[in-house]
């Protein structure tokens, strides 16, 4: 709920209920239906042409007169309906919003819409519009370019320059695509997106939510991203990931954690386990004491790696969940199978009485300099201070959480001109928080603004900048790489701000992944993320699914500084180090700051953990970073640290590679190479790919290489697979990265045996050859590896009586990829006739009722191979009559809730609420 709606329902209830005990509120709010409360939404916005393009659209007798006015007004995931009478848009490019998923637009019969391509017409019709297409209001050639934007928005696209304005349809600047990935939208819509490397395989991955769930894509191959698995979850809007990669000596692997939280829905904390990647992912089970959650953080991590950057465990933070008023709570990751609660913080002293310590958003950093001795509060006996951002609709706050079971909040920072305080980052010299504002667009009438504040001060943070972009499109989530701020800018796309002078911001670049239109509203680009180690950025889009782009931005700065490789090595009694290089211009000085993040070594293992490196104006002579390796003696094998570079100076930014790896071996040790395991098992179907992996262990010092060739196998080269059958792999002096050999299994569709080809290594040169030497592939025939599907019922609703109602599982998914079947029925209430229950999307007549009734139905889906899966969807029928748009309704049950709920948020002070307020 947005705060204009938030403000104007508290007081009204304060009026209507202040001699309420709160104790009869919470009675009142526990009789609704949990179901209910779970899929609370914002009031509709009504559209009319009697009515005015003023005020706040909510009341169907004084409703807005455009559809214009209707689209800037409403939220996400809000609600317009469309009362009888002729409409327009003043800009063509709006019908792409009217027909998202971000928003739910219904019109009664007899609406008509004029103007818009007749190619738009059955999704228009869908929600009630007849279409006109008057070539009088639309030029042919602005048509074509609406159809050219919805072809390209629905089509999966490969790599292509940014070259003239334009990269394959999508406008930019300085930014290339490299691929985009439409396959799960529509029906399912985009959410937030993070990523990591894998270190096992040190290949790259997006983790994407979606409206039905979560999506692993392999990204190593960036041209040509492959979807790895997918964890279904209840229909919502809001989804969020972060990951967490340790060490497990046991297994002498590593092991990698996706933490996913959805709000308006009660699927709690999903924990996907990726530690069979590349292959495979799956959920884990666990038991949270949460069932809806706005967002998910962790702190003292790396955002590459997903390691933690302190010998403790990090701390995965909760935002906005249905429990402690939303305000934040901290889990231990010591067991990052299972997050255990460890405290939610107080009220502290002087909090406002109408301001709650709901958090909607976070980030944090580690500082070690004067700060954490004389601002932080609890770091005097720690060698950090943890300090979390809190986003928190009204303010940015600033906590020291360093000891996690006592927060104490440092500072709250208002600002001017606030609309709802959404988000934000630091800057990596740690001087500077930039914060973003998700309603000043659409609340203040503002162009696209980006907030930076000096924390010098953690006490007394300083508004120091405000950017100002060129359209009114609204900001929502962004991240700081080097010198630059990478920003998801709904309606813009991906927007690239210079902020190597925090005090003057400038724009860099940006591509635009929603084309249609700049305007104030909540299309388009969702979430981004800049920290893969490759430098491409990833883009997680409402409409339009995933994009990975290239940033040319930096090109542009007098100097880059980058590793001279993403890996060195050497033995401990040679003290290896790593190189940096400055590339482009020598014009002044330069310089950056490095840092190591303890992987299988650790602080014991070095005499530095971090420093700064300085090139003089001039000079463009590589720099080294000397770590004071110790040999301390003992035989531990190959061991790693990474080391990350960043903050670069304002002449200069960050290239590729800014992470790399430096291997370090017992004096003596000699190198070898080996498969990583000695069997895989890969299905015709779903992933499709074996992913053959060699490592180097013993050593890193020398050039070393293998041949491996298929020896053996029944499989049918062409017909059951795709790859190379022999070839040498590589390593040079002091690399040690582990190597990778691909091949694509193919299904032939036919029913048949397992097959198998065998790989072998030999003609090493320079290295032994340690474990196996042999490994099998087994080709699981798909008939025998059927996997079940995902049903998805769609969301929740709230409808009066008589209204046409449409029940949508079409987001329901096959991971093989099979044509589903669909079976409808209901379960609970009032009876009704469902219409083409048979198919992805059945329909009924909501029944006149005389109070409000809860009726309740199942999808099961079915694949070919007689493997399903059922899903619920639940319907409140409430007293009040169709309204304009029918199905859908005015939302009656759910504002009682909405009341009750507000009353009870004012009622009750700030500890044992029952339920938190969340906008978006």
């Amino acid at each position: 709920m947005s705060s204009y709606y938030r403000d104007f329902f508290r007081q009204t209830v304060l009026h209507m209920t202040r001699s309420l005990p709160a104790a009869a509120v919470a009675a009142l709010i526990l009789g609704y239906s949990m179901q209910a409360a779970a899929d609370v939404e914002e009031p509709p916005l009504y559209v009319g042409p009697a009515g005015s393009d003023a005020g706040d659209c909510l009341d169907p007798g004084e409703p807005c007169r455009t559809l214009d006015f209707a689209l800037q007004r409403v939220g996400k995931n809000g609600r317009i309906r469309v009362a009888p009478g002729n409409y327009t848009l003043s800009n063509p490019g709006d019908v792409f919003y009217l027909v998202s998923g971000a928003i739910d637009v219904r019109a009664e019969k007899g609406a008509t819409i004029i103007g818009v391509p007749h190619e738009f017409a059955g999704d228009l019709g869908a929600r009630g519009f007849r279409v006109i297409a008057d070539t009088k209001g639309l030029n042919r050639e602005t048509a074509n370019k609406l159809i050219g934007t919805r072809a390209n928005l629905s089509t999966n696209a490969f790599a292509a320059a940014c070259v003239g304005g334009s990269a394959d349809g999508f406008p930019c600047d300085q930014v290339d695509l490299v691929a985009h990935l439409a396959d799960r939208t529509p029906p399912s819509r985009g959410a937030d997106i993070w990523g990591f490397v894998d270190l096992n395989t040190n290949r790259e991955y997006a983790i994407m939510g979606y409206s039905t769930g979560t999506a692993v894509y392999d990204v190593s191959d960036a041209e040509n991203p492959r979807e790895v698995g997918f964890i279904d979850g209840q229909s919502t809007t809001w989804r969020d990931i972060k990951v967490y990669q340790s060490w497990n000596a046991a297994d002498a692997r590593w092991n990698a954690y996706a933490y996913v939280t959805a709000d308006n829905a009660l699927d709690g904390l999903v924990i996907i386990d990726l530690t069979e990647l590349p292959h495979r992912i799956s959920e884990l089970a666990y038991s949270s004491d949460f069932s809806e959650a706005h967002n998910v953080y962790t702190t003292k991590t790396d955002f590459s790696t997903g390691l933690a950057l302190t010998d403790d465990a990090p701390l995965l933070i909760i935002a906005g969940s249905n429990l402690s008023d939303g305000r934040f709570r901290t889990y231990s990751l010591d067991n990052p199978r299972s997050p255990s609660f460890m405290a939610t913080p107080a009220t502290p002293a002087g909090q406002p009485g109408g301001d709650r310590l709901y958090m909607h958003d976070a980030a944090s950093m580690l500082i070690r300099d004067d700060r954490k001795n004389t601002q932080c509060v609890n770091a005097a006996a720690m060698p950090y201070c943890d300090v979390l951002f809190d986003f928190n609709e009204t303010s940015a706050d600033i906590w020291d959480v360093t000891n996690p079971a006592n927060p104490v909040r440092l500072s709250r920072t208002p600002y001017g001109n606030s609309g709802y305080t959404h988000s934000g980052w630091v800057s990596e010299d740690q001087n500077t928080l930039f914060v973003q504002d998700e309603l000043d667009e659409r609340d203040r009438g503002l162009a696209t603004t980006l907030r930076a504040f000096s924390i010098a001060d953690l006490a007394n943070p300083v508004l120091i900048d405000t950017w100002t972009g060129p359209t009114g499109a609204i900001d929502h989530n962004g991240f700081v790489r080097g010198n630059r701020y990478y920003m998801s800018n709904y309606a813009r796309g991906l927007t690239i701000l210079d902020i190597s002078d925090p005090t003057n911001v400038q724009v860099s670049g940006y591509f635009d992944s929603y084309p249609a239109t700049d305007n104030t509203g909540f299309p388009g680009a969702w979430g981004t993320y800049p920290f893969l180690p490759s430098g491409n950025l990833l883009i997680s889009d409402i409409d339009s699914g995933l994009y990975i782009v290239a940033d040319k931005t930096r090109d542009a700065a007098p100097s880059l500084l980058a590793f001279e490789s993403a890996s060195f090595g050497g033995a401990e009694d040679q003290n290896p180090t790593l190189t940096v290089v400055r590339t482009g211009s020598a014009t002044g000085p330069v310089g950056l700051i490095w840092e190591v993040i303890s992987a299988t070594g650790s602080g014991a293992d070095i005499a530095l953990d971090s420093g700064v490196l300085d090139w003089a104006a001039g000079d463009l002579a590589p720099k080294t970073i000397d770590l004071g390796v110790a040999n301390d003696g003992s035989a531990e094998g190959l061991e790693r640290l990474i080391v990350k570079i960043s903050s670069p100076s304002a002449a200069a930014n960050l290239g590729n590679p800014n992470i790399a790896s430096l291997y370090l071996s017992d004096p003596g040790a000699a190198p070898s190479l080996g498969f990583q395991e000695s069997s895989l098992a890969i299905s015709e179907r779903g992933f499709g790919k074996a992913v053959v992996v060699v490592e180097r262990s013993g050593s890193a010092v020398g050039a070393v290489s293998i041949e491996f060739n298929i020896t053996a196998g029944d499989a049918t080269a062409g017909a059951d697979y795709a790859g190379t059958t022999s070839g040498t792999l590589s390593w040079a002096d002091g690399d040690a990265d582990p190597k990778w050999i691909e091949y694509d299994i193919i299904d032939d569709g036919s029913g048949e045996s397992d097959e198998f080809i065998e790989l072998t290594l030999s003609n090493n040169a320079g290295a032994g050859i340690a474990g196996s030497d042999k490994l099998r592939i087994d080709i699981l025939d798909g008939t025998g590896s059927n996997v079940a599907p995902n049903a998805v019922a769609g969301a929740n609703q709230t409808v009066p009586g008589g209204a046409a109602v449409t029940l949508n599982g079409g987001g329901s998914n096959d991971p093989d990829g099979d044509t589903l079947t669909y079976s409808w029925t209901q379960t609970l209430g009032t009876a009704v006739t469902l219409n083409n229950a048979g198919s992805a999307s059945a329909s009924f007549t909501a029944p006149t009722v005389t109070s409000d009734t809860l009726l309740r139905f199942s999808l099961e889906v079915t694949d070919p191979n007689g493997l399903s899966d059922s899903a619920e969807a639940s319907v409140t029928v409430t007293t009040a009559s169709a309204g304009p748009g029918g199905g859908g309704g005015g939302g009656g049950g759910a504002l009682s809730l909405w009341l009750l709920a507000l009353l009870l948020f004012e009622r009750m002070r700030l500890d044992n609420r029952l339920f938190a307020v969340r906008p978006r």
